[in-house]
């Protein structure tokens, strides 16, 4: 397995990529002692450049968490502003990018969003606490959820997955179509463990789901949490240790999952990248720590993010 390294924006700090055809976006945040810079980088087939300028002035001094794309001109991204209260999201519709601030709930509270998905032409869904929104190219539909969504995925705007956490630990729900519906998820976290929590979904068909996260022991190591929905349950794979942070699938068919040993500060050759192809499970140790992952835009290999930079794996 070969990998190229890109440094982009010194100092920054990257938090999710997305790819979508020939092209791909990353985000993340730059903070300064006196200033708070938004990151979005594009890859355009050939290079990655940062946009600046092409953002409004509004979604320029944000941290930008989460990007999806359905279409090189349906692309949305999540920009969170804890201090001054002013989230929101940008969107770019293929001509320019602009920012739609969040909703406020019944109380005239801003409602930010914790996750976005991207679907069809012009179609997405955000997600928070205990809530949905469907934007269907017009309007906003808003639903209630049975948990608070950190993460989500789509096979059709019927087929759709988020997962996160309740008052009880970490959750999944599925969207049929209608409404939104909890499906059980087995215990694997040990007795004592705590601050369990899922960060990544990947639905690959109606009985391939995955999901991905960690927990917490008491000597302030970290487990991993493991589950693959079959079509009708959840069922957990038993990994013995670690931290798992990203989840991925290649066009060759062959699952990706990024992950460290699982201790507060993790040596350098505790990172690795765990497959899993033809129902057999490999594992390759990496240089970096890797926290999100994601087809790359040729179908061919891997995007990874690792602080500012952004690795490039080619099986090989």
């Amino acid at each position: 397995m070969a990998y190229l390294q890109r440094g982009l924006a010194n100092g920054a700090r990257f938090l999710d990529v997305v790819a979508e055809g020939s092209d791909a976006w990353a985000v993340g945040e730059r903070v300064e002692v006196d200033h708070h810079d938004s990151v979005l980088v594009h890859w355009d087939g050939r290079r990655w450049r940062r946009l600046v300028r092409e953002l409004p002035e509004r979604g320029r001094s944000r941290t930008l968490s989460k990007v999806d794309a359905s279409a090189p001109g349906n692309v949305w991204v999540v920009a969170e502003d804890s201090e001054a209260g002013d989230s929101g999201l940008l969107r770019f519709d293929g001509r320019r990018w602009s920012f739609i601030p969040a909703e406020t709930d019944v109380n005239d509270e801003p409602e930010p969003a914790l996750e976005v998905i991207a679907l069809g032409d012009d179609q997405a869904w955000t997600f928070g606490e205990r809530w949905a929104k469907h934007f269907d190219g017009r309007n906003w539909v808003r639903y209630e959820t049975p948990l608070t969504t950190d993460a989500a995925s789509a096979l059709s705007p019927q087929d759709i997955w988020a997962v996160g956490t309740t008052a009880d630990g970490p959750a999944a729900a599925h969207f049929d179509g209608r409404s939104w519906q909890r499906t059980p998820l087995p215990p694997v976290a040990p007795a004592g463990t705590f601050d369990a929590q899922l960060t990544a979904v990947l639905a690959v068909a109606v009985d391939e789901v995955w999901a991905v996260g960690s927990y917490q022991t008491p000597d302030s190591r970290f487990g991993p949490l493991l589950y693959r929905w079959n079509g009708t349950v959840w069922r957990a794979p038993a990994l013995k240790e670690g931290r798992l942070t990203g989840l991925a699938r290649d066009s060759g068919g062959t699952l990706w999952i990024a992950g460290d040993a699982g201790t507060p500060d993790p040596p350098d050759d505790s990172h690795y990248l765990l497959t899993y192809a033809d129902g057999r499970w490999s594992q390759a140790k990496t240089e970096l720590p890797l926290t999100a992952l994601a087809q790359a835009s040729d179908g061919r290999g891997l995007w990874g993010l690792a602080g500012n930079k952004i690795v490039e794996f080619r099986k090989g």
